[in-house]
């Protein structure tokens, strides 16, 4: 009877260590295949990152960038299209700093036009009138209208500066009297004076 006690015993401390290694097993199994699992993704991932090269376009290229313009492209679209056709140089430190002077020249220039017509703006509102003639019937009422080249004619008269009639904004005039025009001289400055239409 003890014998047979301790041949059970044997074989419950088997099946347990037995169960052990097997439930250990699967463990460092599934340990393992998250692993391979999440170095395939990383690797997927690095595959999928494209390269970026700074270019300097030669071209103009739709939904890329107009000539002159330094933009990031792939390498291999650089390499395998924009190189060979002559579109494009890639980015040296030279043509950077040629890009960036550019740049700022452009910048330069465009407030160099606002500043002239800030200028004008100013001029404009310091004189505040200017004179139109026109003929006039009964009740003061004036033939014809008061255009915009009446009122840029009265105004380079006045100040030998000739502006585009494209800008003006005149209101319907038909009588004498003093209105209030406005003139856009640059996309961010718009003048405004006063007309004053008298009787020829």
């Amino acid at each position: 009877m003890a014998s047979t006690q301790l041949s059970a015993r044997a074989n419950v401390a088997v099946s347990t260590s037995f169960q052990a290694k097997k439930s250990q097993s699967a463990t460092t199994s599934s340990s393992s295949s998250s692993t391979r699992g999440r170095t395939f993704l990383v690797v997927e991932a690095n595959k999928k990152v494209a390269k970026k090269t700074s270019v300097v376009l030669l071209d103009s290229i739709e939904h890329v960038g107009e000539a002159g313009e330094m933009v990031s492209v792939s390498s291999g679209f650089f390499r395998n299209f924009l190189e060979p056709q002559g579109k494009a140089q890639k980015a040296t430190q030279e043509l950077i700093q040629e890009f960036k002077k550019k740049q700022a020249d452009q910048v330069a220039a465009v407030e160099a036009e606002r500043a002239a017509a800030q200028a004008i703006a100013t001029a404009l509102s310091t004189i505040g009138k200017f004179v139109v003639k026109k003929t006039v019937g009964e009740d003061d009422k004036i033939f014809g209208s008061v255009t915009a080249k009446d009122c840029a004619d009265a105004i380079e008269k006045q100040t030998g500066k000739a502006l585009d009639t494209k800008g003006f904004d005149v209101p319907d005039i038909s009588t004498v009297g003093v209105y209030d025009v406005s003139v856009k001289l640059h996309p961010k400055v718009t003048g405004s004076f006063k007309v004053d239409v008298q009787k020829e």
